[in-house]
């Protein structure tokens, strides 16, 4: 018995939760014809922030008339200035659990009680813990889902600020050849599958205090390192980096080199490169500080 919601609600309400819980996050997620995506950005000083990149002069929106994307170069400096600094990034991929509730379950024997279930895809899995191998300690790999499974119970968790601490968080690192994942409540402790092993992952409010130790960086630097380890990941992977590539030229209309001098500090295409992983890979990354 699948849960009621989908990922995606789940994963709006739980990284609201998120952004109280930090000084900064900021996700780039969709990103629209006319408007690059900023939706989970906080404390941001800057006035009318979303009326800046609806006038970008790349080729999908030549109509437009405003800023080129030249000048967005010298806009980085002062969101340097004005933005706290970053020091972590968080790669989650949510997943919606099945409820199995009767005792001819195929994981039953673990628990010998009803339990959550969800599936680990090899190719993805394989991806996300390069990821965490490249970010060298600037990244937390997390696979994050409710450990409970009706639309009702996600709404008063919504209401009250308790989605997070309703949820059970594995890392990445640690389901290395398994295929499934398997929990009874909330938390950072479960069971992986096939062969049982017993899994204890650090829990979010300790991922989220590791990042103290890390060097604080301003928001374009940040950006780029993320972009630069996103694509270090997929290394010689030629089918994932065809994907990555192909959400990237979707995004812009076209290849990002044929509208964007090459040789600058190419904050702006650090973003595109993070939205384009997140839509080809379904997994959400927030930089967070």
């Amino acid at each position: 018995m699948w849960a009621e919601f989908k990922e995606k609600t789940y994963e709006t309400y739980f990284l609201a939760e998120v952004a109280r819980l930090t000084n900064i996050l900021y996700s780039p997620d969709q990103t629209d014809e006319g408007e690059l995506g900023f939706d989970g950005s906080f404390l941001l000083l800057l006035p009318s922030w979303r009326m800046v990149f609806p006038y970008v002069r790349f080729r999908r929106w030549r109509h437009l008339t405003g800023i080129s994307a030249s000048e967005i170069d010298d806009f980085g400096a002062e969101l340097n200035n004005h933005l706290p600094p970053f020091r972590l990034n968080l790669f989650a991929q949510y997943k919606r659990p099945e409820w199995m509730h009767r005792s001819n379950a195929t994981e039953w024997a673990s628990w010998t009680a009803p339990y959550f279930r969800y599936t680990i895809e090899a190719k993805q899995q394989g991806l996300l813990e390069k990821i965490a191998k490249a970010a060298n300690g600037r990244a937390a790999v997390v696979y994050a889902a409710a450990a409970f499974r009706r639309n009702s119970e996600l709404f008063r968790h919504a209401e009250a600020g308790t989605v997070v601490r309703n949820s059970n968080i594995s890392s990445v690192e640690m389901l290395n050849g398994h295929d499934r994942f398997t929990y009874t409540g909330p938390g950072s402790y479960g069971i992986a599958h096939s062969e049982p092993e017993n899994i204890e992952s650090p829990s979010l409010g300790n991922i989220l205090a590791s990042m103290e130790g890390n060097e604080a960086l301003p928001f374009t630097k940040h950006i780029n390192l993320t972009a630069e380890f996103i694509e270090s990941a997929m290394g010689d992977d030629r089918e994932a980096r065809d994907v990555w590539e192909a959400s990237r030229r979707a995004i812009l209309g076209g290849d990002f080199t044929e509208v964007y001098p090459s040789g600058r500090d190419n904050w702006i295409e650090a973003i595109i490169s993070i939205a384009a992983f997140t839509q080809a890979f379904n997994v959400r990354v927030s930089a967070v500080g």
